[in-house]
Order: C-alpha cells, then sequence, then structure tokens
C-alpha cells in the first residue's frame, strides 16, 4: 500500500505536463533503441532521466552467484 504522502507525490507529478512529455520521450527513445541516438537526442534524454531520478543513486550490495531471477 501508498502512504497518503506517496499518493499525493504520485497525483503532483500526474499533473506535470512537464514530466509528462518526458516521460513520453522516454516512450518514444526506448521504441527506437535499435536506431543510433545523435549526442543531443542522448542529451535530453540523460536530462529526462536525471529530472526523474534526482539525486545520488542509492549504494547496493555487490549481488554474488551465477542464477539470478527477476
Amino acid at each position: 500500500m501508498l502512504s497518503e504522502e506517496e499518493k499525493r507525490e504520485l497525483r503532483e507529478m500526474g499533473a506535470s505536463e512537464t514530466l509528462r512529455e518526458e516521460f513520453r520521450t522516454l516512450q518514444r527513445n526506448s521504441r527506437e533503441i535499435a536506431q543510433r541516438m545523435s549526442v543531443d537526442e542522448l542529451a535530453r534524454w540523460l536530462t529526462a532521466i536525471n529530472r526523474i531520478c534526482p539525486g545520488d543513486p542509492k549504494l547496493r550490495k555487490f549481488i554474488t552467484g551465477s542464477n539470478f531471477k527477476f
């Protein structure tokens, strides 16, 4: 279950036209993944990702083994 704060944040994100356009850009780029991207397109994609996932990445412990399942 999502907390009330998480629900509020999701509603605010959903109301953001800029964020929705960035998600459209990500979706469009993922469909065209087999094609080569120009440097400008790559820069726009990285900028969009950074806006969606700002801040430092979380540290995760190293995974060992050879049988990985998702």
